[in-house]
């Protein structure tokens, strides 16, 4: 039966009701507070609301949602749907005009629960159909919710609009962000795409040695360490214990890591226990789900002993080896699925979300609690605002040589996660390639947290060269590069452009060829040649001295100009051009 709430259809089952218990408005912004209410016999059928309503397209041009990677397409009401909960995406969708102003953005409080979403166009209508649903099985032994929708129609700029999304989150009781400490902000090397699986302790310390000489203070041993077997697959996950052949003594390897001046961050694939693991066995009736096609099944962290027994691991693995940090994989395999395992008695936490919920609190705490500025990284499409409490590292997803969805997912990621550190994708650095076309993969994850996966002891002087020059770039600019004030362009296009200010610091990055930036008339600006073209288009004001570097950091030119509107000046390829006042 459908239910008329104001502007609201609610479609629900007999036991069931919903009201609008409040309704506010603040400079553009509404909240509708809708407090949903059932009887166990709901719950036991799993009955679900839905609420939708209609919204004028009036100017809207492009649409953004926290699953939707490269996507910023409108969609029809029929193939428009994605889900958020804790371990996957959040409730927030974005449509934006032309020139990346906001039209309409709306989210949902509810981050935790499974939530369905739609924001397809009705073609009939010419009108957008929002829509959110929800089960009611998985609100364990309750039989109500308040759940708050946001509707912002501000003209402000879109990424604002998502900002003030994250901001609101952030608020709510039970989501504070965990602390980030410097090194989460630290350019790092990890071994994942320049090693692979095929990793040993002599390999890592040799490659920190010169990682460490390029400027590097982290590293990420990925993958492989605690296989003997490099072909790839996860069927060896769940023992966590180092292959002898490769890691013979963990800690004293830690240690010499340690003694070259690099932090140390070790790999796990949370949720895994592979089918040539000894706690298959172990495990075999405490287990969410098979997943044939990674050789491995889910762990369920529904039960008491599962929790325990990923907490004690990389306790265990903390205090016995003396890490920095974990790269803590997979969380989002963690997902309400048909195929789960049904609940039953040995259970303490019915519902899947919860119970991820309980794992990750009990991990952080007891990680946090060894060592305070524990390194944490996730990555998407973990990336919702309770996560935020569980880590303070948060990644691209995987996209080996992709430049353009590093920096896309870079900014996107940036809208959301408030102070938490962003960090790109690895770049896998191909040797064979020229340094300035490398150079545009580095300068495409210039406003995050540069992760580099290249194999140094095969990169050539140049490359190296190169890599050196915008390593230390971002290091002695790292502040200004992640700061709060960051303003991205034409996000339909993925970004065209963008730049950061900070005090009389102002650094752009420039990334289709003769787009025509406006840089802030700081007193210093930075401007970064992000793409295959040779000049720069640049619209300002005010007598500059300007340094033009090419992709090495060797000056090609430096003279004076006063700028007068849109002036041009001639870059090399991933090259570097500072102004100053």
């Amino acid at each position: 039966m459908e239910l008329q709430l104001d502007r609201f259809t609610v479609q629900l089952q007999q036991g069931q009701s919903c009201t609008l218990a409040a309704i506010r408005e603040d400079d553009g912004v509404m909240e509708y507070d809708f407090q949903f209410r059932w009887t166990p016999e709901n719950a036991a059928r799993d009955d679900a609301f839905t609420v939708f309503w209609m919204e004028r397209i009036g100017g809207t041009m492009y649409k953004w949602d926290a699953g939707c990677q490269l996507n910023r397409d409108l969609t029809p009401a029929w193939d428009d749907t994605f889900s958020s909960m804790l371990s996957m995406h959040a409730p927030v969708s974005c449509f934006f005009d032309g020139r990346d102003a906001n039209r309409f953005c709306w989210a949902l409080s509810e981050c935790r629960k499974l939530v369905q979403l739609r924001n397809g166009i009705h073609d009939q209508t010419c009108t957008m159909i929002p829509q959110f649903a929800f089960h009611t099985r998985q609100f364990t032994n309750r039989y109500e919710t308040q759940i708050t929708l946001r509707i912002d129609k501000r003209p402000v700029p879109m990424r604002r609009a998502v900002e003030d999304v994250a901001a609101w989150w952030a608020q709510m009781p039970g989501r504070t962000p965990m602390r980030v400490p410097d090194a989460a902000r630290e350019s790092l090397y990890s071994f994942w795409y320049s090693f692979h699986q095929d990793i040993n302790e002599v390999a890592v310390e040799e490659e920190c040695r010169r990682a460490k000489q390029l400027g590097f203070e982290v590293c990420i041993v990925d993958d492989g360490w605690q296989t003997e077997d490099s072909g790839g697959g996860y069927a060896f996950c769940g023992d966590w214990q180092p292959a002898r052949g490769k890691f013979p003594d963990m800690a004293a390897h830690v240690k010499r890591v340690h003694d070259i001046g690099m932090k140390y961050i070790l790999w796990y694939a949370v949720p895994l226990i592979g089918y040539q693991s000894a706690h298959y066995r172990h495990f075999h009736d405490t287990l969410l789900r098979d997943v044939p096609s990674l050789s491995a099944s889910l762990l369920d962290p529904r039960y008491p002993e599962a929790r325990a027994f990923l907490a004690d691991t990389y306790k265990k693995a903390l205090l016995e080896w003396d890490l920095d940090g974990f790269k803590l994989d997979f969380i989002d395999t963690w997902t309400d699925s048909p195929d789960n395992a049904p609940f039953n008695e040995r259970m303490d936490i019915p519902a899947l979300q919860d119970a991820v919920d309980v794992c990750m609190t009990e991990i952080a705490r007891e990680l946090r609690q060894i060592k305070p500025d524990i390194l944490l990284e996730f990555r998407q499409a973990y990336i919702g605002p309770h996560m935020k409490q569980f880590g303070n590292m948060f990644r691209v997803s995987d996209c080996a040589g992709d430049y353009l969805k590093n920096r896309a997912s870079i900014l996107d990621l940036r809208m959301m996660m408030g102070d938490q550190a962003v960090h790109s994708d690895m770049l896998m650095l191909a040797p064979y390639e020229q340094p300035q076309i490398n150079a545009l993969q580095i300068i495409s994850c210039m406003f995050g947290v540069l992760q580099f996966s290249g194999r140094l002891d095969k990169l050539d002087e140049q490359s190296l060269r190169m890599s050196r020059f915008w390593l230390t770039f971002f290091k002695e600019h790292r502040a200004l590069l992640q700061s709060k004030n960051l303003q991205t362009y034409e996000s339909h296009l993925l970004y065209t452009w963008a730049k950061a200010a900070l005090g009389s610091e102002c650094a752009v990055g420039v990334y289709a060829i003769d787009k025509c930036v406006q840089p802030d008339a700081a007193d210093t600006v930075y401007i970064a040649n992000g793409c295959m073209g040779e000049r720069l288009l640049v619209e300002l004001e005010g007598s500059y001295r300007v340094q033009v570097f090419d992709c090495f950091g060797e000056e090609q030119a430096s003279f004076e100009k006063t700028f007068a509107g849109v002036e041009c000046l001639a870059v090399p390829v991933g090259g570097l051009v500072i102004l100053k006042k």
